[in-house]
């Protein structure tokens, strides 16, 4: 007459983190609920023959003689009547009891063998269910007047049903059912449950109650990975753009251990939170950790633990936020990881002696820095670097200088924005200018590698007036050569582009004899049309550089396979050599192509020579996979 929930996991007695105890008109009730809800069966797509509802029972058994499921339309009418299934039996503790209702024309599985049969044509997207300890039909027609209905045990409204308790849960359709995540009941449908593939007989997973700081744990990794959880905080911030959407909760009661972060991202996919700053909630969700590049088990970042699959209870609107943490120039470790030599994500974090392991047991977590150095300029991702510490490797010029693995700049935090460009355009500023007063927001992850300041406040410009370099001209007697990323330039960008990147070379760089391009993108741009030429993007910063008032450089290049040395896709970038036939000679050898690999022999009187000229470098190596090939001549 039931199924015993497998495993029996204690669900039953899943504690509230103490700070977000439900409000008194939401009491969390554990005894016999609504556990899924399906009105799809036999419609346009269905699996299942029939529609159905199911209970649960988390607590002591009940005998269900006398009780009935009943149905009411989503959006009632003045003739509209509740309809009736009577139930019987007994629901034993931690067991489910699965009512089968109405068949539909279509499809193929029957239920399990229900407990109790009724004949209800239940709607597939919109309607309410409730669970009566009394057989006779209902009269309430309103959310307001059901709940004050004391033979109402509990009640579910889904779609755009006007009789439910707190929101109605969305999701339905001849497809999916309405479950409930847990078998908690706070009386917010909307909270409770969601939709998902029907599972009759199926009980709803296990649900973990943990603080965001037992969730992060002392490691880089999460050891509650893939579990569902029952959390709560404080939201700190909420990115309602692009297609990461979510916000980020910390604790308001942080724990003593300095290793576990107080703080955590909630991933929201596409659509856009329904929270607010400063609302005190309780979530569920399920833990991920989240790679940007690949999988766990190809990746080269670090992972960022968050929240997937969430659902949301605001307990309270309004809420002071936690003190976000100062970035001082003694705050962060001067050494950056643990020396290379295999993974650190098993290992104990450090948060004082790495800087890695620092931000990591911050993640999640407001941090502020104060009258903040730029050390990285602002790029067209609205996107630059500070440095927290000013004495940590500057450079001449007000940068900070990366000069190995022993000096990777642990004070230097990328910053990317959380406010509204309307409302905060980001900063446009240069090397060695300052954001004064307080820049602030939440740690993340970059998808390139490397922590971030996702700022929720942004300090005000200050310009100190860098002037771009300019080399000196190179003497009769003295070779110059330069390197150029001139960022994916093709045929269709603006003249305005190619006019300012020749004068980078005429005038800055003082026209070098020799200069490696890089990113040069072949004809049609990243137009994906399998072209993979480029001489109409060289002869055109040719013509460019001598506009500008420099030689008419020659050029040499290699066409590369279609889309295989990354970049944008179509784009095919790659290395080309520009060089000044008045000043040097480049000498050719036939071969060179997109696979072959260049070599070095003895030429004649023994003197080493390419046997390719221009050539690539290995350029089969996985070293050089979706990457440009190097180029040698």
């Amino acid at each position: 007459m039931h199924r015993r929930i497998p495993g029996s996991v204690g669900i039953c007695a899943l504690v509230l983190p103490a700070l977000f105890a439900l409000p008194s008109a939401q009491a969390a009730s554990t005894g016999v609920m609504i556990s899924e809800v399906y009105g799809g069966g036999g419609n346009s797509g269905a699996t299942y023959t029939h529609d159905f509802v199911e209970l649960g029972n988390p607590g002591a058994d009940q005998d269900l003689t006398g009780w009935s499921v009943q149905y009411l339309p989503g959006t009632p009418s003045a003739a509209s009547l509740w309809q009736v299934t009577p139930l019987g039996g007994t629901i034993t503790t931690d067991s489910l009891y699965l009512v089968q209702e109405a068949a539909g024309a279509g499809g193929t599985t029957p239920l399990p063998t229900p407990d109790a049969t009724g004949s209800i044509p239940m709607s597939a997207t919109a309607g309410t269910i409730a669970l009566v300890n009394s057989t006779t039909a209902l009269t309430c027609k309103t959310a307001a007047a059901c709940a004050a209905d004391s033979r109402i045990v509990d009640l579910v409204g889904y779609g755009s049903a006007v009789v439910r308790e707190g929101s109605p849960v969305t999701g339905a359709s001849n497809t999916t059912s309405v479950a409930r995540a847990v078998l908690v009941d706070t009386d917010d449908n909307a909270f409770d449950f969601a939709g998902g593939s029907p599972t009759p007989d199926a009980p709803p997973p296990p649900v973990v109650a943990a603080t965001i700081a037992e969730i992060q744990g002392g490691t880089h990794l999460s050891p509650y990975d893939g579990l569902r959880v029952q959390t709560g905080g404080i939201v700190t911030a909420v990115r309602a753009f692009g297609s990461a959407r979510g916000f980020w909760l910390q604790s308001a009661a942080p724990d003593a251990d300095a290793a576990t972060s107080e703080g955590i991202f909630a991933f929201t996919g596409s659509t856009t939170p329904t929270v607010a700053v400063g609302d005190a909630v309780t979530v569920r969700a399920t833990v991920d950790e989240f790679y940007p590049d690949a999988s766990p088990a190809t990746a080269v970042h670090l992972s960022t633990t968050e929240l997937t699959a969430t659902t949301v209870q605001v307990l309270s609107t309004g809420n002071a936020l936690p003190t976000a943490e100062a970035l001082t120039p003694t705050t962060v470790p001067e050494a950056y990881a643990p020396q290379p030599g295999g993974s650190i994500e098993s290992l104990p974090l450090q948060p004082t002696q790495y800087a890695v392991d620092f931000y990591e047991s911050r993640e999640g977590m407001l941090v502020s820095v104060t009258d903040a150095r730029v050390v990285g300029a602002s790029t067209s991702f609205n996107e630059l670097f500070v440095t927290s510490d000013p004495n940590q490797h500057p450079t001449a010029r007000g940068g900070t200088l990366y000069g190995g693995y022993d000096q990777q700049n642990g004070a230097r935090l990328l910053v990317q924005s959380l406010i509204p460009f309307a409302q905060r355009p980001f900063p446009q500023v240069d090397v060695g200018d300052v954001l004064t007063g307080v820049t602030s927001g939440p740690v993340d992850y970059s998808q390139f590698g490397g922590y971030m300041l996702q700022a929720t406040t942004l300090g005000a410009e200050q310009h100190n007036g860098l002037v771009r370099e300019t080399t000196r001209k190179q003497a009769d007697n003295e070779l110059a050569i330069a390197t150029y990323n001139v960022e994916n330039l093709a045929p269709n960008n603006p003249p305005a582009k190619f006019a300012e990147l020749a004068q980078g070379i005429v005038t800055h760089l003082n026209s070098p004899d020799i200069v490696a391009l890089e990113e040069i993108q072949d004809n049609t741009g990243a137009t994906n049309d399998g072209t993979v030429a480029a001489n109409q993007t060289l002869d055109l910063f040719v013509d460019a550089i001598v506009a500008a008032g420099g030689p008419t450089y020659a050029w040499r290049q290699i066409d590369p396979q279609n889309n295989q040395d990354g970049g944008q896709p179509g784009g095919n970038i790659r290395v080309a050599f520009l060089y000044n036939p008045a000043r040097v000679t480049f000498v050719d050898r036939p071969g060179g192509d997109a696979t072959t690999a260049v070599d070095v022999v003895a030429g004649p009187g023994n003197k080493p020579q390419l046997t390719v000229s221009p050539g690539r470098i290995n350029p089969t190596s996985t070293a050089w996979s979706s990457s440009r090939k190097p180029l040698v001549g």
